[in-house]
């Protein structure tokens, strides 16, 4: 029990890193004016001084220890003269540096009656019995000594806010301890996501936070078994630590983790309802401190909240894919500042009545110079998780400024369009980047054409539109991108300032009179021409694609039947080729 309570309270303290106890040393030292003083904790082999003043060493052999005889006395214990002491006349710490002569030091005893070490003043010549005054003064010192221990355990190990113990906590029970001879379970519970969570701090201030989480604790509380126990893991998650044992029914546990947790925590009136996921890991006997088991169980907690009953075991494939997803966001940001990992490639969009390519759609594409070709559906999606998204599309605008400038020297005049994502069309940064590049390479902004998706309109409709209207009068083209694949409402071909709309390529799929695919696409593309829209149809694959949309007016297609996306070189060379139609395929076609 000695040797747990020294680990607890004092394996994370450096020597001379709390300020409290180096005063502590100070004070003793010149109060008694002796020349050194420590703070002196005992291992099982040796003592180490967590504070110290006026010795070099960092700690001594137990052999040599003065303070193993301190605290297993009573009381404060005083040695005039070492030398002629029996038990310390051949210690090395007399007979060679620091040469201790007068040794003085009261027990650090915690309120568990275990001995940590003790608070000595020595000094290298023969004093006087101290008086009783300061043999208190000494006592009162170590009491304090102990208690600051305390605290900073409690400080290092315990949660502000719920009082529970933290991630560092558990992190140590993990590995430390009669527990890691059996095998245990590990319950991570994320009550709320981040997003959800800002969402009601923004609406109902910070104290709505506390007492949700707050609340969370007191429901977990309720129904762990005995021997569990609880750590608030990070800000918004909670973890159980316990013994896997037969008896222990983990389905059965999780349900009243759920049904506890379906209870709403009120705020002022105001419910508040979980949206919980929870990752299950089991954790063998000797554990490694080099694995960081919480990563490993938030690895499933995402999944976890939209899997039926809420939670999962940690999956080493859901993990690979989270990390993988991890190293992509944060080599975005290298990728953007790298010359040789981002590039643009150039896919035609082909007029289906004369077969010339007027437009061309720009495709992101990523080499990561360690995890090679990243699909853009891969990483856009992450990055709009994040501002990052902005710094990907500003990357675009500039380098396909760039390169409809460099197609213009030969001879070369298409209108390019590019993606843009909700966050893009959230203020007017977007606008002041096309600006400054459309001004740069003196182009006109007719040859930009922005695409986005019925997604991006969704959350805040008119914020959105009012940006929309600001590109148009700049002169930038409008187009709304993948339509028909989610609500559509026809509220946005109505009142966005678009020119066109693109044909989601889902539609022709299974593109046959007998499948309800073949009346939605010829319903939009009449209702687009009506409005006086353009209508793009993507992923026209084959030759009865591209003869049905003709046939029904559909004004441009674009996919692997004309072609494939191309280097911005390639492209040159495709249309110098010509796109003209046999009657069956365009010339210079590579799609199979």
């Amino acid at each position: 029990m000695r040797l747990s309570e020294v680990e607890r309270l004092t394996a994370h303290i450096e020597s001379g890193s709390d300020e409290v106890l180096n005063s502590i040393v100070a004070l003793v030292s010149a109060h008694f004016g002796v020349p050194i003083a420590m703070v002196s904790i005992v291992d099982h082999e040796f003592q180490t001084y967590k504070a110290k003043l006026g010795i070099e060493a960092d700690g001594a052999p137990l052999a040599d220890s003065f303070c193993v005889h301190c605290m297993h006395g009573e009381g404060i214990l005083e040695i005039l003269n070492a030398v002629d002491d029996a038990r310390f006349t051949d210690n090395s710490l007399v007979t060679a540096a620091p040469f201790i002569r007068y040794y003085a030091g009261a027990p650090l005893v915690t309120k568990g009656h275990a001995a940590l070490g003790a608070l000595c003043v020595i000094d290298q010549k023969e004093r006087a019995p101290m008086s009783e005054q300061d043999r208190v003064f000494l006592h009162n010192a170590g009491a304090i000594v102990v208690a600051r221990l305390e605290s900073i355990h409690h400080k290092f190990f315990f949660d502000a806010l719920t009082g529970l113990p933290n991630r560092q906590c558990f992190e140590l029970d993990v590995v430390k301890g009669e527990a890691c001879l059996a095998d245990r379970l590990a319950i991570l519970i994320e009550p709320l996501t981040a997003s959800v969570m800002d969402r009601l701090v923004k609406a109902l201030g910070l104290d709505c936070f506390v007492e949700f989480m707050l609340g969370v604790k007191n429901l977990l509380a309720s129904v762990l078994p005995e021997g569990a126990r609880l750590y608030r893991a990070s800000t918004l998650s909670f973890a159980i630590l316990l013994e896997d044992t037969p008896q222990l029914k983990v389905d059965e546990l999780i349900e009243r983790i759920n049904e506890a947790l379906a209870q709403p925590v009120h705020f002022k009136n105001v419910p508040i309802f979980a949206d919980v996921g929870i990752g299950v890991l089991k954790i063998g006997p000797n554990a490694q401190a080099s694995v960081d088991n919480l990563r490993l169980m938030a690895s499933a907690t995402d999944t976890a909240r939209r899997s039926e009953h809420r939670w999962l075991y940690y999956d080493p494939a859901v993990d690979a894919h989270s990390q993988r997803s991890a190293l992509l966001l944060h080599s975005i940001e290298s990728a953007l500042l790298a010359h040789d990992q981002l590039r643009l490639e150039y896919q035609p969009r082909i007029n289906l009545t004369n077969g010339q390519c007027e437009s061309v759609e720009a495709l992101l594409r990523w080499t990561h110079p360690t995890l090679g070709e990243i699909g853009p559906a891969e990483f856009i999606g992450l990055a709009e998780t994040t501002a990052v998204i902005r710094r990907i599309t500003s990357w675009v605008v500039r380098n396909v400024c760039k390169q409809i400038d460099a197609w213009r020297t030969r001879g070369l005049r298409l209108t390019v369009s590019l993606n843009v994502s909700s966050i893009d069309l959230t203020d007017g940064q977007l606008i002041d980047e096309l600006t400054q590049s459309l001004a740069h390479f003196n182009l006109a902004p007719q040859c930009i054409e922005l695409e986005f998706t019925e997604s991006v309109l969704i959350p805040d409709f008119d914020a959105v539109q009012q940006q929309l209207k600001r590109l148009r009068l700049l002169g930038v083209e409008i187009a709304i991108d993948d339509f028909g694949s989610g609500y559509s409402n026809w509220r946005y071909l109505r009142d966005i300032p678009a020119k066109s709309v693109k044909l989601d390529r889902s539609l022709l799929a299974d593109l046959r009179p007998d499948t309800s695919n073949w009346h939605i696409v010829q319903g939009i593309i009449r209702l687009a021409r009506n409005l006086n829209l353009t209508v793009v149809a993507e992923g026209v694959e084959t030759l009865a694609n591209y003869r049905l949309l003709r046939d029904w007016q559909c004004h441009q297609g674009q996919g692997y039947f004309f072609s494939r996306p191309l280097s911005p070189d390639a492209l040159c060379e495709w249309v110098a080729n010509g796109q003209t139609f046999d009657g069956n395929r365009p010339k210079g076609a590579d799609a199979t």
